[in-house]
């Protein structure tokens, strides 16, 4: 049976905080427990929308006061749907949206319940930019907490590499300052360990120059699979740090199949063009959208194919190098889609994601050159079972060519979070939540226990 809280709890919960709580069958519950990802249908004993940090601090107390687990919500967009669980207190972070932008210092310091597109929209009024996701509707704190690929993450890293430090409601409801000087050790745990060590209500983040790079798409017939593909790794082994490319097998636009190619080049050296160029030469483009762009047009240019409601069930590889069996496997894994929204993508790491030392983050990985990720999407809750077993068993294919590491903020409901780290990664991590949530408060995440003293 769900948990609940009592009509006394309840009174007492509203009581505590300036912002608005939703309760089981009250106006604004069901919207207020909606995710992103439609496959997730999950019932609170609360949520609230917190104001400002006193919220959730309060919050905080009031749920471990009780024993009741703590779900945080900042942009909802999680594929596993961790921002909500049964029974638990949401703390949804949506109206923390100050961003901040220190142009002389290129910093920018956000809430909590910023998303990318917002946070590009201040820092671009100064011609800056910090590492974020490919989708702009992604919140900046899941996204960074769990390690943050993005199209400028080759130049300057994963998010997590751009965070400067972070402000933590922790389990005990202190409010802390995690950064290389403060509190290290929570520091490190958040660059990559996910939601597991509290509420962040405050990122402040390295900024770099970036103002109108060549980005867009450029598609070709289902049939050049395999060149285009072919063409894509030789084009990305040789690049430099300032273009980043990524490809997927994909629906069409006419209702068949297609592959991709997105491209973004941050330099002044003409590199983009050429790789342009030698795309082009395959012939049959259906699709090019390649052009100089304002940077959050690019952040945005694939919003438009992934809206909230759709039903997502992922699986994700990191792998070493491409080879020609894995481009067959993307293939004929893509042919026998029971659903016609399916996709298979490529994305490229190394240049400053791969010369940040290993141990410096929680996030890892750095030794890998491609992450390679099953897409199962649909409107459909009748083919969820057979969507769920198309990905997975097109991941068992390509599991032998991998490190055998999963990206942690690819991982759908109910996987294995610890193939999202090494066995001593996970070993510090769980040391480390020991020490700031003995309780496992925070367990609506990608969870990684507290290890036992």
């Amino acid at each position: 049976m769900t948990p609940q809280i009592d009509t006394s709890d309840q009174q007492e919960l509203k009581s505590l905080v300036r912002g608005t709580v939703h309760l089981p069958g009250g106006d604004g519950y069901d919207e207020a427990r909606q995710v992103w990802n439609g496959m997730i249908d999950r019932r609170p004993a609360a949520v609230v929308c917190a104001a400002g940090v006193a919220d959730v601090i309060a919050t905080v107390q009031f749920a471990s006061e009780r024993g009741l687990p703590v779900a945080i919500r900042g942009g909802g967009h999680n594929v596993a749907g961790t921002a909500v669980g049964n029974g638990s207190i949401v703390i949804d972070l949506a109206r923390l949206k100050s961003v901040q932008v220190d142009s002389a210092e290129r910093r920018a310091r956000a809430g909590g319940g910023v998303l990318w597109c917002e946070y590009d929209h201040e820092t671009q009024a100064f011609g800056l930019a910090s590492p974020g996701g490919a989708i702009s509707t992604t919140g900046i704190a899941g996204l960074t907490l769990g390690g943050g690929y993005g199209y400028l993450s080759r130049r300057y890293g994963m998010a997590c590499d751009n965070l400067v430090s972070a402000d933590v409601v922790t389990a005990s409801g202190e409010l802390v300052t995690a950064s290389a000087d403060s509190n290290p050790d929570l520091f490190w745990a958040l660059r990559g360990g996910g939601g597991n060590f509290g509420v962040v209500t405050a990122f402040e983040f390295q900024l770099h120059p970036v103002r109108e790079p060549l980005g867009g798409m450029i598609v070709f017939p289902f049939e050049l699979s395999k060149t285009v593909l072919q063409r894509f790794r030789d084009l990305s082994l040789e690049a430099s740090d300032n273009l980043t490319l990524l490809s997927a097998v994909l629906p069409a636009l006419d209702g068949g199949k297609a592959v991709a190619v997105v491209l973004s080049d941050i330099g002044t050296e003409g590199e983009g063009e050429r790789a342009l160029q030698s795309f082009r030469e395959l012939g049959s483009v259906l699709v090019d959208t390649v052009a100089r762009m304002p940077y959050c047009a690019m952040q945005q240019q694939v919003d438009v194919s992934y809206p909230k409601g759709q039903r997502h069930f992922w699986k994700s590889a990191f792998l070493k190098t491409l080879t020609d069996d894995i481009f067959d496997l993307m293939i004929e894994t893509l042919s026998t889609s029971p659903s016609p929204r399916n996709l298979i993508m490529i994305e490229v790491y190394g240049g400053a994601v791969a010369r940040v030392p290993t141990d410096a983050t929680a996030f890892g990985h750095r030794d890998a050159m491609f992450n390679l990720s099953l897409l199962a999407i649909s409107d459909d809750p009748a083919i969820d079972t057979e969507q769920t077993a198309w990905a997975r068993d097109g991941w068992q294919k390509i599991l032998p060519y991998s490190t055998g590491g999963a990206y942690v903020n690819y991982l759908s409901e109910g996987e294995d979070v610890h193939s999202a780290y090494s066995d001593a990664r996970f070993q510090r991590l769980a040391a480390i939540k020991a020490q700031y949530d003995p309780a496992n408060l925070f367990r609506f995440n990608q969870n990684i226990p507290p290890a036992k003293s």
